[in-house]
């Protein structure tokens, strides 16, 4: 079964996205919790038993898996395993940085290394950096061989969620695990009524566009936007509607003698989510 995301219309993508965000910007859950609540709902969509996240030291040619959810007889967290027995192996050489195999005996891994301690049927992986260097990588993966064949939205959607942890790790400037709370972003709690604000905010195409905008620039003009968003009603909606609103909720700062918006004091807290949206959003478009 396809991840449901990689199928679904752009009017059901939104209520994904929320949920993605709720759990990965959950108030008072330490990182390692989050990254077990993400294995439980994806490895349902993926249609996979097991999740995990790995580090590997290159100078040892070792794997360790930090976070494993899900069962299996040999995989679990904690463990360290040769590199030249993982899948992993091939991830971090991939020119892409993503590997999938749908069917391991079928694609010739029979008698790989790899197969032969973990036969794993099908895998899906991707590489996770930190400061520009290889940290480890974020998997999926099942002993069984999924009915259908893991497809190029799914490995972008892979590749977005290793972009969160990247992410995450720069922002926060926590250690990826480390065994603490991490429920404030730029020294601000981030409350369930922040996170409903957040989802509500990015409920308007035109919301996120003008969010979206504003993470690659510290201003920008509704002239701009208007073009971005390229339908006639774009300036009534944006000054009587959507800019007043991203405005009260402290997301944008907006002068509207000069026609200008720039990010608002609240807008570190709803970056992540937009973040995550648009590298979803270049992933496919790629």
């Amino acid at each position: 079964m396809t991840h449901s995301i990689c199928t679904a219309d752009a009017d059901e993508m939104l209520p994904y996205f929320q949920r993605l965000g709720k759990t990965l910007l959950a108030p008072n859950i330490e990182p390692r919790a989050r990254l077990e609540q993400l294995f439980e709902t994806e490895t349902g969509e993926f249609d996979l038993d097991l999740g995990f996240l790995t580090q590997v030291d290159l100078e040892n040619e070792t794997q360790r898996f930090e976070v494993v959810y899900g069962s299996h007889e040999i995989l679990r967290s904690g463990i360290t395993a040769p590199l030249s027995k993982a899948y992993c192996r091939k991830t971090i050489k991939d020119p892409e940085g993503t590997m999938a195999v749908s069917d391991a005996l079928a694609e010739g891994w029979e008698d790989d290394l790899a197969y032969e301690t973990f036969e794993l049927g099908t895998y899906l992986g991707t590489t996770v950096s930190i400061d520009d260097e290889l940290y480890g990588t974020l998997c999926f993966a099942d002993t069984d061989v999924r009915d259908d064949p893991i497809d190029d939205k799914e490995k972008a959607l892979v590749e977005m969620l290793s972009k969160w942890l990247e992410y995450t790790r720069d922002h926060w400037d926590e250690p990826l695990l480390r065994e603490t709370r991490i429920d404030t972003i730029e020294g601000r709690t981030v409350s369930s009524d922040a996170i409903d604000s957040m989802m509500s905010a990015l409920v308007s195409r035109t919301r996120r566009v003008v969010l979206m905008t504003l993470l690659d620039t510290t201003e920008t003009s509704t002239a701009t936007l208007e073009l971005q968003l390229n339908h006639e009603n774009a300036r009534i909606h944006l000054y009587h509607s959507q800019l007043p609103r991203l405005a009260d909720a402290g997301y944008i700062e907006w002068d509207d003698d000069t026609d200008t918006i720039s990010k608002g004091p609240k807008f570190p807290e709803v970056e992540p989510l937009v973040q995550l949206l648009k590298e979803y959003n270049t992933a496919l478009s790629e």
